[in-house]
């Protein structure tokens, strides 16, 4: 009866928000300052290393036990855990680290027996307590008996995903690789910054990422005022920012360190079973750091709540804390500190959910710990050396009123700021507020009234709504930086404090940006950095010695081998066309930067790609003869249609059994052709039907929104005839256009043969494919009809007149 009564309180300790504060005073009556796992913490991670310890009146050296037998760890599974006990670098943490994982759902019992030194300045008792790993909570009976609400009402959150205004994101075509004004190049995918305000911005850069739909690439990069790129990295990563160590730190996996000149440094990432969480990384001065980490743990959460799913998962989040030496030395988490049927209206905790949703860390004026919680519409200040809560703003439990804001607060916040003498930031993204509304609000908190005093917001005309993510930095200027995410949205807009804009921006195509900072940035990388990108007519080699100003010029190394080095060309600029490879080998690219006292860099990263340079006049079509069958092409049937395929007498035969409804119904296509903004192109084609029909031709994008170049639309006959459409392409080069023929809505079979689509060469006035006599012709009647006919000097007397045709002939006959 007594072992059954000891597990009923042990299971009340475990319950989340209830009386764990009373089950870890025991700790600090022994003279524990900090205890993780805390005592009586539930779900604790099996991939638990490391039990931390820190005494409230003794220090670790009056501890003579210490790394012998202080610490004891066994597992009603798992037995016995041995390990290792040191002190932390900061000189007050202990941690036990073991050397093996716990068993899921087994009761962990950790022993304290402290020898304490003769003289020691203050004592600490010998304490034992329990955690749980994984392990099964409480049932109702036991939960209505410790006040838990019958039936609580939440409320879902959509905006995972959701957008204010419905709309979505989109990309658009590439552009060509190109030279900025301050001569950085960029590929042809490279974001586009339009600015819209700029009205003496604040200095520095600014470091942003973008992220979003479409297979357009993601660069993290860092603009100037101008919007050109200073620096960028086709990697991407979730956000980048300079850390108050001076480190620039990258999210991708981890959290991964560079110094300023983009050499790396180091990574980061928790531990003890928890995954890199993306919201948050904090370096320090010292380079100690915080860092935010979850975990999916399986819940019964009928447990806490009527109606709750039994096998929820729940997406726990945690604070961790470590010396620069990457010693573990606090452990903050939401099942120990919070009470999940607190979580509002973006989560429903009746099902999957995440708790508490932690998305932004800061260090307050005396050196404790802020964190945003997103789901509790809550930012918490905590005591860094205890663990403790100091105080809570915002949410069902904040301990401040709201007097003066209109909007009576925040809601589903991202990026707590603490702006000094009491005053923090946070961005309020305002979701489920009605009607929905974001903006970057300041608050003054009076620790003795307990209020919360809005003393400074900016709401942009018209309001915006962003749902999630955002940021809002206070710069040194006085004036604040606001991101407002969505892909409509600018992605920079500036304001001074009485919140006039000096500086908008936004990025096409059009994507979202989690975060955005204004950074000072004086690096200079140490070798530069390459792109190759394959276009209609050569191949693109784009590189950059990023803020290097003392480049003369670049070496370009090539060849069919890796590491090559065979010089193929040099180039003062950075930027370089390659036509003169061979078509259909695999090559590979190194390049270096000379500089003004020759000296050359290392090599910078290898790229390769497969040379395809499409000539003019030749065929990008492939297989456009189905000489070799059905290859290359792709067939789909849709809607009500029936249809078959084969190649009869070496042409592509389309037998009709249902027409469909649309033309599209029936799609013969092919994908991969490369068009070039301002060339000319001719689509040419055979076809016939059994019957008087239209059939459809088009040449468009392979990818949302599918925007069309040419379209075609031939009535075919029983007669085999020969289609040609000329026309130059308008829109943004597009390096994988298709072709498709819609062949539905009408059941009179057709035939296609001969399909061609190939770039005019400038004098092929014939568009016949290739510059030849009859060109001549052509020529010459256009310059009869046209009167002066020339419109260039060509033999450079000055002015266009009859004698430059002579010149032309020669040079053409030269050809």
């Amino acid at each position: 009866m007594r072992k059954a009564l000891e597990l009923v309180i042990l299971a009340a300790a475990l319950l989340p928000g209830v009386n764990l504060a009373q089950a870890q005073s025991g700790a600090r009556d022994a003279g524990y300052l900090y205890l993780s796992p805390v005592p009586g913490a539930p779900y604790v991670s099996a991939q638990t290393r490391y039990v931390l310890v820190r005494f409230a009146d003794v220090l670790p050296s009056d501890v003579t036990n210490l790394t012998t037998s202080f610490i004891m760890v066994t597992g009603t599974n798992s037995g016995p855990h041995s390990g290792a006990t040191h002190v932390a670098s900061d000189g007050r943490t202990v941690i036990f680290q073991m050397s093996s994982d716990f068993d899921p759902h087994e009761l962990v019992t950790v022993a304290l027996t402290p020898s304490v030194r003769p003289g020691a300045g203050g004592s600490v008792k010998p304490y034992q307590y329990q955690f749980m790993i994984s392990g099964p909570m409480p049932g109702p009976l036991l939960l209505k008996a410790l006040g838990a609400p019958a039936s609580p009402a939440f409320l879902r959150e959509t905006a995972g995903n959701v957008r204010g205004d419905g709309a979505s994101a989109i990309s658009k075509s590439a552009n060509a690789a190109q030279i900025m004004p301050n001569g950085v190049s960029v590929p042809s995918d490279f974001p586009e910054a339009v600015i819209t305000v700029s009205n003496n911005p604040s200095p520095g850069y600014l470091f942003l990422r973008n992220y979003g739909q479409g297979s357009v690439f993601l660069y993290a990069m860092i603009l100037d005022n101008d919007g050109s790129p200073v620096w960028y990295d086709r990697a991407g990563g979730k956000y980048l920012a300079v850390q108050k160590n001076g480190l620039i730190t990258i999210m991708r996996d981890v959290f991964d360190g560079y110094d300023q000149n983009f050499n790396y440094v180091r990574s980061y990432w928790p531990v003890n079973g928890y995954q890199t969480d993306g919201h948050e990384l904090k370096v320090l001065e010292d380079g100690s750091y915080l860092i935010l980490g979850n975990r999916d743990e399986t819940v019964d959460m009928s447990r806490y709540v009527s109606g709750g799913v039994t096998n929820a998962t729940v997406t726990e989040t945690v604070i961790q804390q470590f010396t620069a030496a990457d010693e573990l030395i606090f452990q903050w988490r939401a099942w120990d500190h919070y009470d999940v049927r607190d979580v509002l209206g973006g989560e429903n905790v009746t099902s999957d959910f995440t708790f508490s949703h932690m998305n932004a860390l800061n260090i307050d004026d005396d050196g404790h710990i802020l964190v945003s919680s997103r789901e509790l519409s809550e930012v918490t200040k905590i005591n860094r050396d205890t663990g403790e809560i100091i105080w809570r703003l915002g949410g069902n439990n904040s301990s401040f009123g709201f007097p003066d804001d209109p909007l009576n607060g925040f809601s589903f916040q991202h990026d707590i700021s603490a702006l000094g003498n009491g005053r923090y930031m946070v961005f309020d993204n305002g979701y489920p507020r009605s009607p929905p509304v974001s903006r970057a609000v300041e608050y003054q908190l009076d620790l003795t009234n307990m209020t919360a005093t809005m003393v400074w917001q900016f709401r942009d005309t018209p309001d915006k709504f962003t749902a999630t993510q955002g940021n809002a930095q206070r710069l040194p200027t006085g004036s604040t930086l606001i991101n407002f995410v969505q892909p409509e949205y600018p992605k920079v807009i500036e304001v001074n404090t009485n919140g006039v804009k000096q500086f908008e921006m936004n990025l096409v195509p059009n994507m979202e940006h989690y975060r955005v900072f204004r950074f000072p940035w004086k690096g200079v990388v140490s070798v530069p950095y390459l792109i190759a990108e394959p276009q209609a007519d050569n191949v693109a080699l784009i590189f950059n010695k990023f803020g290097d100003t003392n480049v003369a010029y670049y070496r370009i190394y090539g060849g069919t081998s890796p590491q090559p080095t065979t010089l193929l060309a040099t180039s003062t600029t950075t930027l370089k066309h390659l036509t003169d490879l061979e078509n259909g080998r695999l090559y590979y690219f190194r390049v270096t930067a000379v500089n003004g006292q020759n000296v050359e860099s290392g090599y910078s990263n290898e790229e390769n790609l497969t040379v395809n340079v499409i000539k003019p006049g030749q065929n990008m079509v492939v297989n456009g003869d189905f000489s070799q069958g059905t290859n290359s092409w792709t067939w789909t049937v849709g809607g009500s249609a029936s249809a078959a395929w084969e190649i009869t007498n070496g042409a592509c035969f389309v037998h009709i059994i249902s027409a469909g409804t649309l033309l599209s119904d029936i799609q013969l296509l092919q994908a991969g052709l490369y068009l070039s903004q301002g060339s000319e192109y001719v689509l040419e084609f055979d076809a016939w039907a059994a019957a008087r029909r239209l059939v459809e031709a088009r040449l468009g994008q392979n990818q949302s929104p599918w925007t069309m170049y040419k379209i075609a639309s031939p009535l075919l006959t029983p007669s085999r005839q020969h289609f040609t459409y000329p026309f130059v392409m308008q829109n943004a080069t597009d390096l994988n256009a298709r072709l498709m023929f819609n062949l539905g809505a009408s059941s009179i079979d057709v035939y296609l043969d001969n399909v061609s689509l190939f770039k005019v060469a400038p004098g092929d006035f014939n568009r016949d494919g290739a510059v030849n006599f009859i060109d001549l012709s052509v020529f010459t009647s256009q310059w009869l009809q046209q009167g002066s006919g020339i419109t260039a000097d060509l033999d450079g007397d000055g002015k266009v007149d009859f004698k430059d045709f002579g010149v032309f002939g020669a040079d053409w006959s030269g050809q």
